[in-house]
This record gives structure tokens, C-alpha cells and sequence, in this order.
């Protein structure tokens, strides 16, 4: 295919747009490809321009907050200017409501002022009785992201960028360091240099640790009572509080947000979401206890573990990353353009950039968390019920191994258990106990059906306490599976994991040795992944089959140790190592272990998880065989960290050689 444009920007957001106009502006031809437009991060945002209210430290991060900050009156101006639409922009300040008053250790925030009880009900009247005070922002500020983006959207069309909606990159081609193409489902494209700006989808085509984080959000409405909507306001400044943030417009519309939700790409509002973000917005301001609900809606924030944007070259020397901006979308447009464009038009800023760079997540050294000190609602799930894991404390005391995550959801346990094959539920829960598991898989079929030792599985346990991995086990085609993962779903939901969309994918047509096919788990998985569920797949040790299901987008692969409840132990290790070396998303070993030593071989390996069922249910003493299976997967993991000594042909000896007594 021929080169037709400069520039190939993937990602119609915010941040896509902005870099398509400032390139355009500088003489470059743009061309964006977008998946939909219209339903984008940016139009799900609150619009806030906060980084004060934040709590962002000082640091490089801020740095580039406040610079996009200050560039914003004039960035919309332009952008005013050139479309002729609106963008909202309002710097009306912001006020962050406590309930706590700060005591003398706490270090007043960048850019703010205390007010005391008094003082911030004269700024904002009508504040909730639990507020003690708060601090006044007047340098922040907010903006209407739909105007904005319509704006923006508006001016790159104006200045000449080709803009693709409808497009979904499926594949970025790379041959010798290089990006030669993208593939789409509508043909393939070609550039001189291409930016990846997609958001929380950006991990589906390159292994970066952008996960989407979802937020829940609502509006009310001030009902006209004056000559113009801004005189019946009776907000005047965005409320930044503890667990809430309330954004009033100037047309009378009241935003409320936002939840804050690692549940995948699981769509939809939740009466649990809604709910919170009701009372928490009427505790801070019982003034819209009476308003009408206008709409509801939700969005999926692209964010990397410490929250901080990925910018700057990639392991391409012609592909640029925009990404991972995770609340600070629309605060960072600006300043992101700004320096996007600097880097590929005029290859300049790459210490600005530095701080940025996706190689900080493989280095030893990174940016701090600096988590947000107010508006996030972290909605409760079962998990953050579970205790922590007493086997080894030395574990949660290492630095060095963080949490096994998959699909966005911490764990402590890297021991996951099944349910079938128990004697009774009597061995099943005390075994589920004694592992000190946290992920316990449960046969969707069976249980619907009632098969035998299933009935009544449902109920066996404590869901509050445990997260349920549902399974297609017993499906023999993809269409089976799906449907089953459905059910599986659902089933979740009905037992309180509303926000649970994980499934153990198994396609398994083989009665005798029990082998998945791996054309039908391979369709099954790019369905579901389409459908936003978290898959992991049951496969061979397949190198290439583990690399392909990870690329659709599954948040595991699980190879087989050996076949189902053979107890045959690791016999594919070459291929697993192989499997693990080139994973970039958790690989489970699956199947065959029999003993607590073959539990620490397969960790040893580098296996980030173990699912292990019919070794601990047809045990002699299967709560003594789970304990010691849990014992075993911590050691394994804990001596793959250490690192074993290398293996020699003769001896070494461990006593000094020199400095001996000789007679």
C-alpha cells in the first residue's frame, strides 16, 4: 500500500484529537482512525481542570498539569475560533469541602487556601453539616468535555484532518523495529509515523499496563426560576469533596461523579453506583437532594499503574504513545499536543518526555503514586472483604512482588482452587479455607443443571469472601462456551459479584484424554473479549496459540501442566517456559499437578498462578493436601524471585579455601 499521509493517529479521544490539530497546524497531513467517536472517554468526563485539587504533588507530573493548565484560555480560543462552536470553558475555581479538619502534620496543598466552617459557607452556602471546612483552588477550573470534543472534532475536519470513525484497529503490523502498516477491518493503513492515542484499548494492540478503570457518573438539573439559567445557579464553583465531586454548568446542568471501578470493560450503570454517588453528593451538598435526575451514564478512564500518562517513543522507531491519562484526559490535552507534536514533527523534547516513558513499569525506579486525596468512590466489592494471606507474612513485606492482577483486579493468593471431585461441601470449604485461596472456580453447567455433587454449589460458600471464577467446563464447541459464559455471568451477578466478568474458557470436544481444541477456545475468546468479558483460556502449552489468545485481548493464558486429573505432573516445561518468557499478561498453570513439589516446580518456572482442583479434592485428607498446596505455591514463587544458583558439572565448596589452619 502506498504512504498517503504524514501521520496515522489511532484514537478519535481527546488526546487524539488534539494531536491530529496542532500536527495539522505545523503542515503536517493527518489522518485518525477512531472505533466511535461519539462514545469516546472524553464524552463520560466531568470535564474538571483540577490538578490543586487533586493533591498531585510536586514533581514532573504536576509540572506538566499546571503548563497544560495555563495554556488552556488560549488553547480554546483558537479552537472557538476556528470551528465556531462553544467549549464552556469556565475558570470558576474549585472548593474541596473536608469533614476532617487538617491537623498540624498535614501539608497544605500546592496552590490552596483553608477556609474554616465560617469562611466556606460564606463562599458556598447551603453545604452539608459535616463539613468543618476546605480548601479554595481559585486557579482551577473546569471545561464541558462533549463541547470540547465537538469542538475539537469540528476544527481538526476544518483544518483537513481525515477522520475515520467506525474503524477498529485490530493489529499494528511491525517488521525489524519498525511499523509498516495497521490493519483494520475496513483495510489496511499506512503512515510515515504512527501515534497510539486509544485509550483504554491501547493495551489490545501493544503490552502496555493501561487497564480500563470504569466511572459511573450522573446529572441533575436546576430548574429555571430566574431571567437566565445562571441566576437560579446555586452552585458557583465546582465541588471538589472527600468522596465526591459535584461540577455545576452554566446552563443549569449538575454533574456528579464518579466511581471508580476495575471491573474491565463491563458496560452499563449499576444501582449500587448510582446509589453511592447519591448519598455521598447529598452529604456534601443536601441542596440536590430535591433537584430531577436528568441521565445517567458511565466511561472507561485508560490508567496505568500510577495513574501517570505514557508519552513519548515506544520500542518503534516510528510509532509515538499517547496514552494511559487515566482522570487527566481532558486537563492534559493541551500540554500532551504540545509535546507529541514537538517530538514526532520536530524530534525535540525528549527530556520532557522522559519522566513519561513506557520503560518506567520494566525499571526498578518509578514515578510515586500520588493518588487522589478527594472525589474518587471506590465502590465495595467482595474482594476487598478478604483477608490477608497468613501462610508467609515475609511475602506482603517484599517490594519485589507486587499483587498477581489480572484484568485489573489484585490478588494475594497466586493459588487459585476448583470445586468438583469433593467428597462432600463439607471437605470442599474447609480445603477452599485451608489454601488460602481467593479465586475458587465453579462449573457453570453443572451447576445449572444440578449434576450430581453440584447441587446446592451455589450456596456452598461465601461469595462476600470469595471471587468466583466461573468455567464453560463440559462445553465442546465455541458457541457452547459462550453461551455458558453467559449464563456464568450472570449466575455471579445473582450470587452479589455485580461487577464480576471473568470466565474460565474451556472448549473441550475430546471425551478421552480431555484436550481443548484450540480453534474453538481461540473463536470463543475473541467473542467474549468482545463482549467485555475477563478470559482465561484453558489450552496446550502452545507458545503460539498463548500469544495469539493474548493479543485478542485475553487477561490470562492457562496452560496445561499435564491432562485434567492425571496427576502426571509438568510435562510440557519447555513449551511453558517458552509460554512465560514472551506472556505479558499472567500465565496460570492449569492441570496435571499432583503434589505439593510439582506445585513449587511449576512456580519455580516463573508461572504467575496455580489452578489446582482433583490433587487436593481426592486427597486422603484434602484440607491438609489444600494447606500444603498453598505452602508450596508461595515457596515456588518466593525461590523464582530469589533466583536459584547456577547448575555446574563439578563440585564448589562452601567452606573457605584460604585462610586455613594447617598443622
Amino acid at each position: 500500500m502506498e504512504t498517503q499521509t504524514d501521520i496515522l493517529i489511532i484514537g478519535g479521544g481527546i488526546i487524539g484529537l488534539a494531536i491530529a490539530v496542532e500536527l495539522r497546524q505545523r503542515g503536517a497531513t493527518v489522518t485518525l482512525l477512531t472505533r466511535d467517536v461519539h462514545h469516546t472517554a472524553t464524552r463520560a468526563a466531568a470535564g474538571m481542570l483540577a490538578p490543586h485539587a487533586e493533591g498531585i504533588e510536586p514533581g514532573p507530573f504536576l509540572d506538566l498539569c499546571e503548563k497544560s493548565l495555563s495554556a488552556y484560555p488560549e488553547w480554546v480560543r483558537k479552537l472557538e475560533a476556528i470551528s465556531g462552536l462553544p467549549t464552556h470553558y469556565w475558570p470558576c475555581g474549585i472548593l474541596a469541602p473536608v469533614y476532617h479538619s487538617p491537623d498540624a502534620t498535614t501539608h497544605p496543598p500546592v496552590s490552596g487556601t483553608w477556609l474554616d466552617a465560617t469562611a466556606i459557607r460564606h463562599a458556598q452556602a447551603n453545604l452539608g453539616s459535616d463539613v468543618v471546612g476546605g480548601w479554595w483552588f481559585p486557579e482551577d477550573g473546569q471545561v464541558n468535555p462533549r463541547a470540547l470534543a465537538d469542538a475539537l472534532y469540528h476544527t481538526a475536519e476544518t483544518l483537513g484532518v481525515e477522520i475515520h470513525s467506525g474503524v477498529t484497529v485490530e493489529a499494528i503490523q511491525q517488521s525489524q523495529g519498525r511499523v509498516t502498516q495497521v490493519q483494520t477491518a475496513a483495510g489496511d493503513w499506512a503512515a510515515q509515523h504512527y501515534i497510539l492515542a486509544a485509550g483504554s484499548w491501547s493495551s489490545a494492540l501493544l503490552p502496555l499496563p493501561v487497564q480500563p478503570c470504569k466511572g459511573q457518573m450522573l446529572s441533575v438539573r436546576v430548574p429555571p426560576q430566574g431571567a437566565s439559567p445562571q441566576e437560579a445557579l446555586p452552585l458557583r464553583q465546582v465541588l471538589f469533596g472527600e468522596d465526591a465531586y459535584i461540577v455545576p454548568r452554566q446552563d443549569g446542568r449538575i454533574v456528579i461523579g464518579a466511581t471508580v471501578e476495575s471491573v474491565g470493560f463491563t458496560p452499563d450503570n449499576t444501582l449500587a453506583g448510582i446509589r453511592t454517588l447519591i448519598e455521598r453528593a447529598v452529604r456534601l451538598y443536601p441542596v440536590l437532594d430535591n433537584l430531577p435526575l436528568e441521565e445517567t451514564w458511565w466511561g472507561f478512564r485508560p490508567t496505568p499503574p500510577d495513574e501517570w500518562p505514557i508519552l513519548g517513543e515506544s520500542h518503534c522507531a516510528n510509532l509515538t504513545l499517547a496514552t494511559g491519562h487515566h482522570r487527566n484526559g481532558i486537563l492534559l490535552a493541551p500540554a500532551t499536543a504540545h509535546l507529541i507534536a514537538d517530538w514526532v514533527w520536530n524530534q525535540q523534547g525528549r527530556d520532557r518526555l522522559h519522566p513519561f516513558r513506557w520503560q518506567r513499569f520494566h525499571e526498578h525506579q518509578t514515578p510515586p503514586v500520588h493518588p487522589s486525596t478527594h472525589p474518587p468512590i471506590h465502590l465495595p466489592t467482595p474482594m476487598q472483604t478478604l483477608p490477608s494471606p497468613t501462610l508467609l507474612p515475609s511475602d506482603t513485606d517484599s517490594p519485589l512482588d507486587p499483587p498477581l492482577t489480572i484484568a485489573g483486579r489484585p490478588f494475594q493468593s497466586r493459588l487459585m482452587t476448583g470445586t468438583g471431585k469433593y467428597r462432600n461441601f463439607d471437605e470442599m470449604r474447609a480445603s477452599v479455607a485451608a489454601s488460602g485461596c481467593q479465586i475458587v472456580t465453579v462449573a457453570v453447567r453443572r451447576v445449572q443443571t444440578n449434576a450430581p455433587g453440584h447441587e446446592g454449589l451455589a450456596e456452598a460458600l461465601d461469595w462476600r469472601k470469595i471471587w468466583m471464577l466461573p468455567n464453560t467446563a463440559g462445553c465442546k464447541t465455541a458457541e457452547d462456551a459462550v453461551r455458558v459464559a453467559r449464563l456464568g455471568r450472570e449466575m455471579a451477578k445473582l450470587l452479589g459479584q455485580e461487577d464480576n466478568n471473568f470466565v474460565k474458557l474451556e472448549v473441550i470436544p475430546d471425551a478421552q484424554y480431555l484436550l481443548p481444541d484450540p480453534i474453538g477456545t481461540l473463536q470463543a475468546a475473541e467473542q467474549l473479549v468482545r463482549e467485555g468479558f475477563a478470559v482465561l483460556p484453558y489450552i496446550n502449552a502452545d507458545p503460539l496459540l498463548a500469544k495469539r489468545l493474548e493479543e485478542v485481548g485475553c487477561a490470562t493464558v492457562m496452560p496445561l501442566g499435564s491432562p485434567i486429573g492425571s496427576g502426571q505432573g509438568i510435562q510440557n516445561a519447555a513449551n511453558i517456559r517458552i509460554i512465560i518468557e514472551n506472556a505479558k499478561v499472567p500465565v496460570v498453570v492449569d492441570a496435571g499437578i499432583g503434589t505439593p513439589s510439582e506445585a513449587t516446580q511449576a512456580m519455580e518456572m516463573g508461572a504467575d498462578a496455580l489452578l489446582i482442583n482433583t490433587a487436593i479434592a481426592q486427597a486422603k485428607n484434602p484440607p491438609q493436601m489444600a494447606r500444603a498446596m498453598g505452602l508450596a505455591t508461595e515457596a515456588g514463587r518466593l525461590a523464582f524471585l530469589a533466583g536459584r544458583i547456577p547448575v555446574q558439572a563439578w563440585a564448589s565448596p562452601s567452606s573457605p579455601t584460604t585462610g586455613t589452619i594447617t598443622s
